[in-house]
């Protein structure tokens, strides 16, 4: 006990119990961690050792924890400052976002402490997003392109906690790193099975781009309202085709936007149009298969404990 420190931020003097992880010693309100969570409910009234005399400090019993410090400190200041996450700003990026949620959401997962988990996964979400409105609404507010090691910490984190309503999307922006990103032996990237499910899933977006939702421009038709013959000899739509094709990396959810550029009448670029959203639509239900992760529907199940 000589070599354990308290923590300076949680040590009530009226509080009932001594946590310890690792060298870090809490004393707080059992009775608040208790409301918050069974599963310390159901430790703190289990024996702590098989001596007939449990350790206490200053009159408190000592509950030691299998933690990282600086994750349980993380949890306790969201229990007890209930506005902890109201004060995050809402313009904060990923990395900032993952040094914020990261020990409390392993832990609220770990002691099943509902509400922590939930606004800890409604911030993961707010930039890897879950459907394809909300990824134009993050693309509108231009957000920042996302880094190689914050990209793959993401994953990791993910699925450490369960939360593989995120993966999608983050193996998504995995997947469109250079390969040589992708094939740096770091200690700290996701595992090398899955950086080969980035490989793979990286052509079959490629596929998705050319036969769903940049489709109109590889094989352009005129819409079946269309009266200008002109259109069906349009070279265009081809070469806006080989224009995108020349990007190293598919990128089959980014909206075209050059619709002038195709020098097809208004009939044939409002049918372009609809194929152009129809396939992204396509596009992003697909996604988490192009990634072997199953459905969405069976992702939001996962992540609903």
């Amino acid at each position: 006990m000589e070599a354990a420190r308290r923590d300076e931020r949680f040590w009530f003097y009226d509080g009932s119990v001594v946590v310890q992880a690792e060298d870090t010693l809490f004393r707080v309100h059992q009775t608040v961690l208790s409301n918050s969570s069974e599963i310390f409910s159901t430790l703190f009234s289990l024996p702590q050792s098989d001596s007939h005399t449990q350790e206490s400090v200053e009159g408190c019993p000592i509950v030691q924890l299998q933690d990282l410090a600086r994750d349980f400190s993380d949890l306790l200041h969201a229990l007890y400052h209930p506005s902890h996450f109201d004060d995050f700003p809402s313009d904060s990026e990923l990395d900032d976002i993952l040094n914020f949620i990261t020990g409390i959401l392993r832990l609220s997962s770990k002691y099943v402490i509902h509400s922590l988990r939930r606004k800890c996964i409604a911030l993961f979400t707010r930039t890897l997003p879950v459907t394809l409105e909300d990824y134009d609404s993050r693309t509108s507010r231009g957000s920042k392109h996302l880094k190689s090691d914050v990209i793959m910490r993401a994953i990791r984190l993910a699925q450490e906690t369960d939360v593989a309503i995120a993966l999608p999307f983050a193996y998504y922006c995995a997947s469109r790193l250079s390969s040589r990103r992708i094939l740096e032996d770091n200690s700290n990237d996701i595992s090398w099975q899955q950086k080969t499910i980035c490989l793979v899933g990286r052509e079959r977006l490629r596929y998705a781009e050319m036969s769903l939702s940049h489709s109109f421009l590889l094989g352009f038709q005129r819409a079946p309202t269309c009266m200008n013959m002109l259109c069906s000899m349009a070279r265009s739509p081809h070469t806006e085709w080989h224009l995108m094709e020349a990007s190293r990396h598919p990128h089959p959810l980014r909206p075209y936007n050059r619709w002038n550029a195709l020098n097809v009448c208004s009939e044939c670029v409002a049918n372009a149009k609809k194929q152009h959203s129809k396939g992204r639509q396509e596009v992003w239900k697909c996604l988490p298969a192009f990634f072997e992760l199953g459905t969405w529907e069976e992702l939001h199940t996962i992540c609903e404990y």
